[in-house]
């Protein structure tokens, strides 16, 4: 059973760094650890504040180091993201993220992208429940 994050905080600079990886994942052409990186930290805040050695590898505090799973590679690594409470479904064209009251599309040439792109926004619904219904453009 894949181990889920917490969601960020409800507040609009809590949201950006999510804002930041759903557009770098709308803009990517192949999966890379650039945009795993920036997926772990717009998941992980504390990331941020610890010395980044590589794309995607941090070093604590005590001298261990914290890695980014594969996100944009891996379907596994992906599913990750999915919030607590909700399902992958998928059709041709999209990856959707499902949950009782919402869901989250993902499109992509990529397939675990279009799953980070979905995960990633349904992550953001979950948090600022004035989001665009979900029947809209998810262009973020």
């Amino acid at each position: 059973m894949a181990c889920h994050a917490p969601l960020p905080a409800r507040t609009g600079t809590a949201l950006a760094p999510l804002r930041g990886a759903i557009a770098s994942c709308l803009a990517a052409t192949a999966p890379s650890r650039e945009l795993d990186a920036a997926i772990g930290k717009s998941i992980f805040p504390a990331l941020a504040d610890l010395e980044e050695l590589e794309p995607g590898i941090w070093r604590q505090q005590d001298g261990n180091r914290v890695r980014a799973l594969n996100y944009t590679r891996t379907w596994s690594a992906a599913a990750s993201l999915v919030p607590t409470g909700c399902w992958i479904e998928h059709d041709c064209l999209d990856v959707i993220v499902m949950s009782a009251e919402d869901r989250s599309r993902g499109t992509h040439d990529i397939l675990p992208i279009a799953l980070c792109l979905a995960a990633l926004r349904a992550r953001m619904r979950a948090a600022d429940a004035g989001m665009a219904p979900a029947n809209q453009s998810e262009e973020i």
